[in-house]
């Protein structure tokens, strides 16, 4: 009797993954989609105006019947209206949009592969007495953005990668004048000088000294901003070592899948800090899936097999994917994107500090309740559902 109510039971969870895999590859091919992002700001501090150029890859679908209900102009002006924000003196701004679509394949591209490039242009004007300037990404953006300031004609240096729920570095919009800083009042000043920054009443968004946030996340420890991104992006990191608890509480089966956790989350992250693998639309439903999976066994048996080493590794993996979303990881980049390898190892260790402590946690409160007859019928199973449920409704919740 025991072994087909289990039986059962395992089969209706595969069945509710395999649903979960079907709808997500089928929600794939929804209407067109921006897949990339790229965006030269132009601003001119004399004229005060700001122009925003993007130009946004979009993606159709396979059904010309879906493709018809949001045209490419639509998607690239949803992308722009939800998920970019203009920042002035760290408030928001409304620019104008226009929109124009160039087809980015030639012409021996067959039609089913054709990509179209909708460029979007917003425009406006810099509010009156505004000192800083800069671009927020939303932080259910399902991509990086990529962007080059040119200010007053002169290029940065470098180009920056925003992630979702970043800043981009602020820029100093107030206008130039003419003359030198260090003359004194009333004496003549040299036509020869080259124009420099006002710096009255400078903003602490100037970019030639550091803004107050910037200075005290430089003074923050890399370890603390680890420990912060690891519990303050998502829950999946933290609910990951309680789920691998709820199959067993054997002290050596236990500290394999929190090793593999740790090796798997600190590899996901590495990854991330270089760029071999970015954090995209998908990190966060599959680290959800995953999550269910790991939970999930623990309604069917108490055994730990091997295949569960494999899977707090890619589990950990996609959690590690998951944490450099969080603001504080753009902090273990110096000099614009070159990775501080010092600081991106001392982010790692915050990180698994975090891991360890989290793990540590949960096995003292499920080792002191599993001392009673009731642990797996009243612990186990309904913490499963709820870490489950929740690895779930992420998949679910990114599609709708």
């Amino acid at each position: 009797m025991t072994t087909k109510k289990t039986n059962r039971k395992q089969a209706l969870f595969l069945a509710a993954i395999t649903l979960l895999c079907a709808f997500f590859v089928a929600e794939r091919g929804q209407a067109h989609q921006v897949s990339s992002v790229s965006l030269i700001s132009h601003l001119d501090t004399e004229k005060g105006t700001y122009l925003l150029d993007a130009a946004m890859e979009v993606v159709p679908s396979v059904d010309q019947a879906v493709n018809d209900q949001i045209s490419p102009e639509d998607a690239a002006r949803e992308f722009a209206n939800e998920y970019l924000e203009i920042l002035c003196d760290e408030k928001k701004v409304e620019p104008e949009l226009s929109i124009s679509i160039e087809t980015a394949s030639d012409e021996n591209t067959p039609e089913e592969l054709q990509r179209q490039q909708v460029l979007v242009k917003m425009t406006g004007e810099f509010p009156e007495g505004a000192k800083g300037f800069l671009l927020y990404l939303d932080p259910s953006c399902p991509m990086a953005v990529v962007m080059v300031t040119i200010k007053d004609d002169r290029p940065s240096r470098r180009m920056q990668v925003i992630l979702a729920g970043e800043y981009s570095r602020p820029v100093n919009i107030q206008p130039l004048v003419e003359g030198d800083p260090f003359t004194e009042p009333g004496k003549g000043e040299s036509k020869a000088t080259p124009a420099v920054e006002k710096r009255e009443d400078a903003s602490p968004t100037s970019t030639d000294q550091d803004t107050s946030d910037e200075k005290s996340a430089k003074k923050r420890s890399s370890i603390i901003e680890g420990w912060l991104a690891y519990f303050g992006f998502s829950l999946v990191p933290t609910l990951l070592p309680a789920a691998i608890l709820l199959l067993t509480l054997n002290a050596r089966l236990v500290f394999g899948q929190i090793a593999a956790l740790v090796i798997g989350q600190s590899s996901g992250i590495a990854v991330a800090a270089f760029g071999i693998v970015g954090a995209f639309t998908w990190t966060i439903p599959i680290a959800g899936l995953l999550l269910a999976v790991v939970a999930g066994e623990a309604l069917f048996h108490r055994e730990c097999k091997w295949w569960r080493y494999v899977i707090a590794l890619v589990a950990g993996f996609f959690s590690g994917l998951v944490i450099p979303m969080a603001p504080g990881f753009s902090e273990v980049l110096a000099e614009g994107q070159s990775v501080s390898t010092v600081r991106l190892l001392g982010f790692i260790f915050g990180t698994e500090m975090g891991l360890v402590a989290a793990a540590l946690v949960a096995s003292g409160v499920l080792l002191f309740l599993s001392r009673f007859d009731w642990y797996r019928t009243s612990i186990v199973q309904p913490l499963t559902v709820l870490c489950s449920g929740y690895g779930i409704f992420l998949v679910i919740e990114r599609f709708l």
